[in-house]
């Protein structure tokens, strides 16, 4: 089969994969999450009164809404709604979005040795990696986040491998754009700093100078916006939801070393507590302080329990998501403590009880399917660090972004936060299983 051929089918199978998933959600019409009504109502907002914010305008005017979100989505959407509102055509796009993202990865990693006759197991890998289709069938920015961390990717590992100061401009580009899509990127803009500073000092066919400029501009554009959100709110800050970072992380720990119920009692009283404080730098500042009080006073326990949920990052099967999103569960339900995870249900289980549950949820053994891939995907890449014929600064730098996301989400960490980087994970592993098959030779210096 020529490459052309080849090439047309590999398309042609992510699109037929695309339509399920498209179908379900006009079937269930599941296609909102905890988060879309804000980024909706924000794009409303802006478009009938060009105010960014993501409350309901007929109630009283809360400041936490002006930054809630982020406005990458919401003007996103408005792109959308400026021709009438209408979601799906939102999901449609997304979907294009979504096999641009897929293409686009591809053919990146073909600079790390990824070969397109390996296509066949890169659409196995997304057959059992549901949440990237869930989430493109979604009113959420995930799919538009990961698109800006592809193109990020790309350019880094460019500027990595060729050395030249230009691709410092399209990392930075897309590093903004992806912070302001969704903030899970926000602390990587002072990463991003460290790593240009560092490597060009480094080298020495690089100048500090050239690329000082695309180094800091993330960490300008942060302090601007949020000097913006000071003089709405009073607060310099980039996103109300940050304040609130280090108690939801808290949240988790003590939810699962108590119980999920306690564990929504305490977040509860807390946000009361909070909420009493009239003015919004006090509540920002106090929930801050907070957290980072509840963090420190539990540091080494919690330390362990961060990196043990950051392991969680790599089998993230995503199930919770899928139920939502075919309508087997709810938000509420996922969250309310009642339900048992599975391997809790196994401990306390016998092979007559098991058997009749896997029969009457049969999406547990696609769950099982895919934690088996996921297993897959880890050992892959160890293949991939061992074997990928690129300089070691690439190959190091592929795994230290991709484990950037796993530390940062940490025991928040769900299908959505694995997505930005699943298509290099998936690519990088089936590259380091085949060099691994063909018996390819070491490293190549560069």
């Amino acid at each position: 089969m020529n490459h052309t051929k080849s090439s047309l089918v590999f398309i042609v199978a992510i699109v037929l994969l695309q339509s399920v998933y498209f179908f379900i959600a006009l079937q269930c019409g599941h296609i909102y999450n905890g988060d879309s009504f804000e980024y909706i109502q924000e794009a409303i907002n802006i478009k009938e009164q060009f105010f960014f914010y993501s409350g309901n305008r007929v109630l009283p005017l809360s400041p936490e809404y002006m930054t809630l979100r982020t406005p990458g989505y919401p003007l996103f959407l408005l792109a959308v709604y400026l021709m009438g509102i209408n979601n799906w055509v939102v999901l449609f796009l997304q979907n294009l979005i979504c096999l641009f993202n897929i293409l686009y990865c591809r053919q990146t990693l073909q600079l790390l040795g990824y070969q397109p006759k390996y296509d066949a197991w890169l659409v196995l890998f997304l057959l059992f990696f549901p949440s990237q289709f869930v989430y493109t069938n979604l009113m959420a920015p995930d799919i538009l986040l990961q698109t800006c961390t592809l193109i990020y990717f790309r350019y880094a590992v460019l500027f990595l491998k060729e050395r030249q100061s230009n691709y410092t401009w399209y990392m930075a580009a897309a590093l903004i754009a992806g912070l302001f899509i969704k903030p899970v990127l926000y602390p990587f803009a002072a990463i991003h700093l460290l790593m240009i500073i560092i490597y060009s000092l480094v080298c020495k066919s690089l100048k500090l100078k050239s690329v000082l400029a695309t180094a800091l501009l993330p960490l300008m554009c942060i302090g601007m916006y949020s000097y913006g959100n000071k003089i709405r709110t009073g607060k310099f800050h980039f996103s109300s939801i940050q304040s609130f970072n280090a108690i939801f992380y808290y949240q988790r720990y003590f939810s699962d070393k108590v119980n999920a119920l306690q564990g929504a009692s305490f977040i509860e009283q807390e946000r009361s507590a909070i909420a009493k404080l009239p003015a919004f730098a006090d509540r920002y500042d106090r929930a801050n302080a907070r957290g980072i009080e509840l963090l420190r006073s539990n540091f080494v326990p919690y330390i362990s329990y961060h990196l043990g949920k950051s392991c969680m990052f790599f089998l993230e099967t995503g199930r919770g998501e899928l139920d939502e999103f075919t309508g087997r569960s709810t938000l509420g339900k996922l969250y309310s403590g009642k339900s048992k995870k599975f391997i809790t249900f196994i401990r306390e289980s016998n092979s007559k009880e098991l058997i009749h549950y896997l029969k009457n949820n049969t999406i547990v053994l696609f769950a099982l399917g895919i934690l088996f891939v996921n297993i897959l995907k880890i050992i892959g890449m160890l293949f991939f660090l061992i074997k990928a014929p690129v300089a070691p600064v690439v190959k190091w730098f592929t795994v230290l972004f991709i484990l950037y996301f796993a530390l940062i989400t940490g025991p928040i960490s769900n299908a959505h936060y694995v997505l930005p980087i699943s298509l290099i994970g998936m690519c990088c592993s089936i590259t380091g299983f085949m060099l691994i098959l063909r018996k390819t030779p070491g490293t190549l210096k560069t």
